[in-house]
């Protein structure tokens, strides 16, 4: 009998849900982001353009027969053969592995920028949902303090020691902040729906305190993701304008050429030749051009972002700085002042010094209180989610 309760016990203890933090589920739905798994995709794609540029050019081969016709014989001869191999000179086949190389490299950094996306988004939203959590746990600190009040007065006014009326002002105070209990739930369940739908599984419950906050960490702005795409993209087309520059020269290409002999038939003739073309008119200028075109696009296009970038890093470290300093005040003074106060008020109640209403006034801003210090640390959170965005988990 006792094995069998030990057994159940071990059961249910080992069955038990807990939450998941934040980094498990970042790491959930970086992995499985169909966003990110078409971005991986493009990558392994490219990587048939590297083949291709490692490739040499197949040999083109010309083969010819001919039928013999005479009074006294006729028959099927090989008249002529001949096996053609283009070269690839002027560095154009390493010049093109380079260029399939560095766009490869170019949309791997684009794929690291596609997994900041998730995770920051991942982070606004988890932390979002530990908001309403808190913001549960302070309207369940209101219930308990109207409760207490209300079973204070109701016990009063049985005892014939206080007015109905303000055992009706305590009754509604307390169906209020049972409603707003409830409202909360809701929405907290809201969000861990919404942020189920982000990470791409079902999130029943969340592990982490929103009071922990993370200092943002330097990061050069050359060296985010966007911007190394783009350099490498850029360097990519770099590649490809000197692709093109060899194309422009001569193309040479090795031959073996075999011949019957026009005198003397079923003899051959074997030699080797080269040859080549002569780019007199058109010496690929449109392809450069339009490259050309491209990589200065791609250059202010960078100067752009890292302006951008730069702005919006600075006014993020602002608001955040703003943010963490409200916080503190709220912290280090007005709400200690606040439950100091409301102590007081719910003894000078007891002792008939004050009204219910007055407790209830100062109630409320002592929740108040508490319910903003929850919406600095959502914000504050919110704010280092756009810094994950920009560059990463720190």
């Amino acid at each position: 009998m006792i094995k069998r309760y030990m057994f159940l016990f071990i059961f249910l203890l080992t069955g038990v849900s807990y939450g998941e933090t934040v980094e498990q589920l970042i790491d959930y739905a970086v992995k499985n982001s169909p966003q990110i798994k078409a971005q991986l995709y493009e990558v392994e794609a490219l990587s048939g353009d590297i083949k291709s540029a490692e490739a040499i050019p197949n040999p083109e081969a010309y083969i010819q027969f001919g039928r013999l016709y005479s009074q006294s014989e006729s028959g099927l001869n090989l008249t002529e053969i001949s096996i053609y191999q283009p070269l690839r000179l002027w560095n154009t086949r390493k010049n093109s592995v380079e260029e399939a190389l560095l766009r490869k490299s170019a949309f791997e950094f684009m794929f690291d920028y596609y997994k900041n996306q998730v995770a920051g988004e991942v982070y606004k939203r988890f932390y979002e949902a530990l908001y309403y959590r808190e913001l549960l746990r302070i309207k369940e600190e209101n219930l308990s303090i109207v409760n207490s009040v209300y079973q204070f007065v109701k016990k009063n006014y049985e005892l014939g020691e206080e007015t109905k009326l303000n055992l009706f002002r305590a009754e509604k105070d307390l169906k209020i902040a049972q409603l707003e209990v409830d409202q909360v739930k809701t929405e907290y369940q809201i969000k861990l729906k919404e942020l189920s739908s982000i990470v791409g599984k079902d999130v029943f419950d969340l592990e982490g305190d929103i009071k922990n906050i993370k200092d943002m960490k330097e990061f050069q702005i050359d060296q985010l993701p966007e911007i190394k795409y783009l350099q490498k993209l850029k360097e990519s087309v770099e590649k490809a304008i000197l692709v093109q520059r060899g194309l422009a020269k001569p193309q040479v290409g090795l031959e073996l050429i075999a011949g019957e002999d026009a005198a003397e038939l079923g003899k051959y003739e074997f030699g080797i030749g080269i040859s080549t073309t002569i780019p007199v008119f058109y010496k690929n200028e449109g392809e450069i051009i339009k490259l050309s075109g491209t990589k200065n696009s791609i250059v202010q296009k960078i100067k752009q972002k890292e302006l951008i970038y730069r702005t919006k890093i600075d006014g993020l470290k602002k608001k955040y700085s703003v943010l963490r300093s409200q916080l503190e005040d709220v912290n280090g003074q007005i709400i200690p002042s606040l439950s100091d106060a409301l102590n007081l008020g719910r003894k000078s109640f007891r002792l008939r010094v004050i009204t219910l209403f007055e407790l209830s006034d100062i109630r409320k801003q002592y929740i108040e209180a508490l319910i903003y210090k929850a919406q600095l640390l959502r914000d504050i959170h919110q704010v280092y989610g756009e810094y994950i965005k920009i560059g990463g988990i720190q």
